[in-house]
């Protein structure tokens, strides 16, 4: 079976994805999806032990829910586009994310002296007004965001200054329900259908520059959706998905390899809502499941430890880069084992 997430890549970046309005673009991504199925037929049916005409209705219907919601947002009827968005994804369930995963972040900072931990938690109550709309985020709502690796919260960030954007690491300390929505590298059950549906759906290119973001009418009610649900269970989430970034060429950085686990890990993002109606300060049912480590920057270890932005051993270019490098000192103040291999040279100017 071709790479799913490949293929995604390939037709999200197509001109049939990036230009006309998001319902003709929308239906085009999934008409791409239907054809890889019937591409891949034998294999899909056989992985989700669903015959082809139900796996291809499983696909129109869900698209055509995506169209109604998307064109009743546009006439302005938000209510009904969410109430839509609910009966869709009532049948869609929650996993749970372990510990044991590193996660980052970073914020662009300009004053040369590092953030404190509140500074790279997540935006505070009592500056909402801050908060607009991004593809998962909602205006007035604060939430973390996190990402499976420095660079690829520096590519979220906009590429600002390297050497003085502040980063950290976070880890879980207990299990917290997860909404999946990375794309599978390959369908072997049947509950991935429409999901995925909803994924491609979600990913089309935006125009930074646009003030309304046609591409994220779906993503924000998907978000509304899990918002309400968590509310009534009591409990906190996070939302797990590639960055668009990847899937639309913009990380560029580094080659892609769709096949290697650990490649596709790093383009990864989080996103844990911090949903209160308090006016001020920070959400403690979050702070309570995390672990987060001081803020670092490159500035500051080219200062004390420039043997590290020069010395590794490892044969991964990422682990090498400084990105890598971000990553391995944060692995380590998080208690993790570092995958970067940092080479004969430190080891004896340690000694």
């Amino acid at each position: 079976m071709k790479n799913l997430v490949e293929q995604a890549s390939n037709w999200l970046q197509s001109e049939a994805c990036r230009s006309g309005n998001i319902v003709e673009r929308t239906n085009n991504v999934v008409s791409a999806f239907r054809s890889y199925i019937l591409e891949e037929k034998k294999e899909v049916c056989e992985n989700t032990g669903l015959s082809l005409f139900s796996i291809t209705n499983k696909i129109d219907a869900t698209a055509k829910t995506i169209r109604q919601i998307l064109s009743a947002f546009l006439r302005g009827n938000q209510q009904d586009a969410l109430l839509k968005t609910r009966i869709m994804m009532q049948s869609m369930k929650f996993d749970k994310m372990s510990p044991g995963t590193p996660m980052y972040k970073c914020r662009e900072n300009t004053k040369l002296f590092h953030f404190s931990k509140d500074e790279m938690f997540h935006i505070p109550y009592d500056k909402r007004n801050l908060v607009g709309n991004q593809r998962f985020s909602l205006s007035g709502l604060p939430c973390l965001y996190l990402g499976g690796s420095s660079y690829i919260c520096w590519e979220e960030l906009g590429r600002k200054d390297l050497s003085s954007t502040n980063y950290c690491g976070y880890s879980l300390k207990e299990d917290i329900n997860m909404f999946d929505f990375l794309l599978p590298v390959e369908i072997n059950n049947p509950h991935q259908i429409r999901r995925i549906v909803l994924i491609l759906a979600c990913s089309m290119a935006a125009n930074r520059e646009s003030l309304f973001k046609p591409e994220y009418i779906l993503s924000q009610s998907i978000l509304h959706t899990l918002i309400n649900r968590s509310f009534y269970n009591h409990s906190q989430f996070c939302l797990r998905f590639y960055s668009s970034h990847l899937l639309n060429g913009d990380a560029d950085y580094y080659n892609k390899d769709f096949a290697n686990h650990d490649f596709l890990a790093r383009y990864v993002n989080y996103v844990f809502p911090a949903a209160s109606s308090k006016s001020e300060g920070y959400s403690d049912d979050l702070r309570k499941v995390f672990n987060q480590t001081e803020t670092v920057s490159l500035l500051h270890e080219t200062i004390l430890n420039p043997e590290r932005l020069m010395n590794s051993g490892s044969s991964d270019i990422y682990l090498s880069s400084q990105f890598g490098l971000m990553d391995a000192i944060l692995d380590e103040k998080l208690g993790f084992t570092p995958k970067r291999d940092e080479g004969e040279l430190l080891l004896v100017r340690k000694g």
